[in-house]
């Protein structure tokens, strides 16, 4: 691609070329994930093999759409080599929050004593991201999780906020790279990465060969879903669900694809003639069920015996139930709530969610308080 057309493209993107250095990176990563919606709502999942980023950005100075997994990877990796820095995509392994069920998950809970973290992960799947040097430092930007920040392997990042909860980055005893996320009461791992011995830079023209799907095959195919990542929560819809979370919790209600302005709103997107899906277990009648979780120092079995505590009613709050489990040498405290009422297509307003969650979250630290 010549270099007006990737100037276009920055532009598109509210950039201006510049030397390739840290700072100028940060904002290209950054634009490149605010600016292109995570979602198949407007472009289907496609193969990562027969991707052309150079034909993806032609497309979307024009019109704007969406774009996930390793596709994701692949452009921001093409883009940042057109703009002169020397990056490496790696294959590893990633876990999404946002796609995983509350209640009753059955992977291991790993707590700040447990000297390391197991990739055999419940719903772990085949990933990608890229891997930049920078002034001889490694930066990871994954676009494809999407992460909302950039995060240093050298020296390793260390409880770097987000809208996830805190990351750090770490190398484990086998020589892999692993993030990790402190958040609802857990110590969990995002990411396991497996970078490949230090090698010399391909040339430009043998990009579209750097991710060599074809060793994990094609991505599993997924339904049609949505993911936004703001400064303090993160959105995601599939299936007629709405799923909103933070570092502390987790609400989920249900948003059937009939709400196209909703959905529109939530995601910053024009859905215009698109045709949503009804998927076969949708269910506009589920209730809607906000859980909230803390790591406690306190062991699981004295918590287990304040349970019976009398806890404070909520209007918005129709049944509730109050979880201990195991974690380390101390305990994660989790309350699994049934919300009274239907929630608005749009969101219970962000005051009111942020205040029902700040209550039920004061009730697990009288909890482990004791």
């Amino acid at each position: 691609m010549d270099t007006a057309r990737v100037d276009a493209v920055l532009d598109a993107l509210g950039l201006e070329r510049r030397p390739p250095d840290g700072r100028f990176f940060e904002n290209v990563f950054l634009r490149f994930q605010r600016r292109i919606a995570c979602e198949t709502l407007t472009r289907p999942a496609g193969d990562p093999q027969a991707f052309d980023a150079e034909r993806f950005f032609a497309e979307w100075v024009e019109e704007e759409r969406g774009l996930v997994g390793a596709e994701r990877t692949r452009a921001f990796e093409w883009l940042a080599v057109n703009c002169g820095f020397d990056v490496t995509a790696v294959r590893g392994e990633c876990r999404r929050p946002w796609e995983e069920d509350a209640p009753g998950r059955d992977e291991p809970r790993l707590g700040p004593e447990d000297g390391g973290f197991s990739s055999k992960v419940k719903g772990a799947r085949a990933h990608w991201v890229v891997i930049a040097t920078i002034e001889g430092r490694r930066i990871l930007a994954d676009a494809g999780f999407p992460l909302p920040v950039l995060l240093s392997l050298d020296p390793p990042a260390r409880e770097i906020p987000t809208a996830f909860g805190s990351l750090s980055s770490a190398v484990a005893h086998d020589g892999s790279l692993l993030v990790t996320c402190d958040a609802r009461g857990e110590v969990a791992e995002l990411l396991r990465l497996f970078p490949p011995p230090s090698e010399p830079s391909l040339p430009l023209e043998e990009l579209s060969r750097r991710i060599p799907v074809a060793q994990t095959g094609p991505e599993t195919p997924r339904r049609p879903s949505a993911l936004r990542v703001l400064d303090d929560r993160v959105l995601f819809w599939s299936a007629g669900r709405m799923t909103i979370l933070d570092a502390w919790s987790r609400l989920e209600y249900a948003l059937p694809a009939s709400e196209r302005s909703a959905i529109e709103k939530l995601f910053a997107l024009e859905l215009g003639d698109v045709v949503l899906p009804r998927e076969a277990d949708e269910d506009p009648a589920k209730s809607a069920t906000l859980s909230v979780f803390h790591m406690s120092p306190v062991a699981a079995d004295k918590a287990r015996t304040r349970i019976a505590r009398e806890t404070p009613p909520y209007s918005l709050v129709a049944s509730r139930e109050l979880r201990v489990e195991e974690s380390g040498a101390g305990s994660r405290l989790g309350i699994h709530a049934m919300l009274a009422g239907p929630v608005p297509p749009a969101g219970p307003g962000e005051a009111v969610r942020k205040t029902l969650v700040f209550h039920l979250v004061s009730e697990l630290f009288e909890l482990s308080r004791g």
